[in-house]
């Protein structure tokens, strides 16, 4: 424009707000000028519609019509282009300003992070180097318990040796007198029947003679040496709050007795009593108890078909029988009115029972793979855990676990019915397994084909501890059905379908 047609642009009220600029501004990009922007809501009008204005309410760009017949008739706040972007610069600037004392803010911030971690670090290092000041003290008190165990063998060792070593001594001696004795008298022959020759000939003969003649060494003498040896065994400490590694003992195995069961092929379960016996229960009527000592003290019950007992913390008798039905009877052996709703054959299979420490009844079968959980006030079950992979043959409370039996595998599971760790033999090496005094397992193994029991103690997670019985010769059963349980005076019974045997098992300190 020239300056007169800027001077009469200038005075219309409506060209107040408008920006005009120089040719040579525009020329030399002191100036940039704005695109227009065309409304997309009247695209499709002949007549473009320039966007001057911002709707504050719609964050959108708008055209004048869009202002005044669809954002101000309804309330929206609208500014026009300058208005919106000095204020919108205006904020922003504002914000800049903040930036700094924000920055230093989180600055400092870090700051203090750098200091709480070596606080922290400072801090751990000082129990670490505590910790391993007490480890080292630990330490040597381990070594020193460890050269005193190691003294007691060498002890043993020494003392055993030296027994055996004067029978060898004993023994070669006598093998030098007889030798000498021989050649003596053999060497008398070479001289001529004169003098005193019949006389001497008399005596080394009679001294070959005596040597000869006397007692052949027994071979049980020696042999009991090395077996007294093979008693002594090591018991690691299972008390893990105390520093002590366990201890040198000699462990004595020997059977106690061989009982023949009055219902032969018809023990279906066992377990010991509350008083300290033990219970075998007998599929065709009743449970025999026996002493530790194998005698029969009573049969109970004759007229019930048993398959397994188990026993609550006031002393009832908690009765599995034959058709899966689960039954109370009191310590006089009364039954009581108490119902448990357990499947049937046909539903689950044939069953096993366990009752834990909280006197909670658990029932797991073979067919349906799971294990019910019941209460002493019987009813419906109160839960059930599945058995996945593996049928409950035989099941174990064991403190909060059970020991579970399937094929030829004994295996730990929780309570909600996995398999936590495991432990099997060769294929024809049945199993079965229960819980000791002292919390440990024991687990005994038959070998089907040589009819051998072999009974071993196992950790709470089946890591072998020690063998206690070694292939002892059982006579083969019609069943292969087997249980082990431990007296509380601490024999081992073991239970064929047939016979009942009795292990002693005697321990002795070992004294340097």
């Amino acid at each position: 424009m020239c300056n007169t047609c800027l001077e009469n642009h200038n005075k219309w009220p409506p060209h107040v707000k408008h920006r005009v600029v120089r040719i040579e501004d525009v020329r030399e990009g002191r100036v940039v000028l704005e695109k227009e922007v065309y409304c997309q809501e009247h695209k499709a009008d002949k007549q473009k519609h320039i966007c001057t204005d911002v709707c504050v309410t719609c964050k959108k760009f708008i055209c004048l019509r869009c202002r005044l017949l669809s954002h101000e008739n309804q309330g929206h706040t609208v500014r026009n282009t300058e208005e919106y972007n000095a204020s919108t610069e205006t904020h922003i600037e504002s914000l800049q300003c903040r930036v700094e004392t924000k920055v230093t803010t989180i600055k400092n911030h870090v700051t203090c992070i750098k200091n709480q971690k070596e606080r922290v670090t400072n801090h751990i290092a000082g129990k670490r180097a505590k910790i391993n000041e007490s480890y080292k003290k630990l330490l040597k008190k381990l070594d020193e318990r460890k050269a005193a165990l190691d003294k007691q063998l060498d002890a043993q060792e020494e003392k055993l040796c030296k027994r055996l070593d004067e029978m060898q001594d004993v023994d070669e001696s006598l093998i030098t007198s007889i030798k000498s004795a021989s050649v003596l008298a053999g060497n008398s022959m070479k001289a001529p029947l004169e003098g005193d020759i019949i006389v001497i000939r008399d005596t080394l003969s009679g001294e070959l003679k005596n040597v000869l003649e006397r007692d052949d060494p027994e071979k049980k003498i020696a042999t009991d040496v090395a077996d007294r040896a093979e008693q002594l065994t090591f018991t690691p400490n299972t008390q893990c709050d105390q520093l002590n590694i366990g201890e040198v003992r000699f462990l004595k195995r020997e059977l106690e007795c061989v009982v023949e069961l009055s219902n032969k092929d018809c023990m279906d379960g066992m377990v010991a009593t509350p008083d300290g016996r033990m219970a075998v229960a007998n599929n065709t009527g009743g449970i025999d108890i026996f002493s530790a000592d194998g005698q029969l003290q009573k049969t109970v019950l004759k007229d019930v078909k048993i398959r397994e007992v188990g026993y609550l913390s006031d002393g009832r008798y908690v009765v599995e029988t034959n058709n899966n039905a689960i039954t109370l009877y009191t310590q006089e052996y009364a039954k009581l009115d108490v119902m448990f709703d357990t499947l049937s054959g046909d539903e689950g299979g044939m069953c096993s029972i366990t009752v834990d420490s909280n006197d909670l009844i658990y029932v797991g079968y073979w067919k349906a793979g799971i294990i019910q959980v019941f209460s002493p006030a019987g009813g419906k079950a109160i839960r059930e855990i599945p058995c996945n992979d593996y049928n409950p043959i035989l099941i174990n409370s064991y403190n909060d676990v059970f020991i579970i039996k399937y094929g030829y595998t004994i295996a730990i599971i929780d309570k909600d019915g996995y398999v936590k760790h495991k432990v099997e033999k060769k294929s024809k090496t049945y199993a079965c397994a229960a819980v000791t005094q002292n919390n440990s397992i024991l687990i005994a193994w038959v070998d089907k084909d040589k009819m051998l029991v072999s009974i071993d103690e196992y950790t709470s997670e089946l890591k072998h501890v020690q063998t206690l019985i070694s292939d002892h010769k059982i006579e083969k059963p019609e069943e292969y059905w087997y249980y082990v349980r431990e007296f509380r005076s601490g024999e081992i019974a073991f239970c064929t379908s047939k016979r009942l045997y009795i292990f002693k098992i005697t321990i002795t300190p070992c004294s340097p």
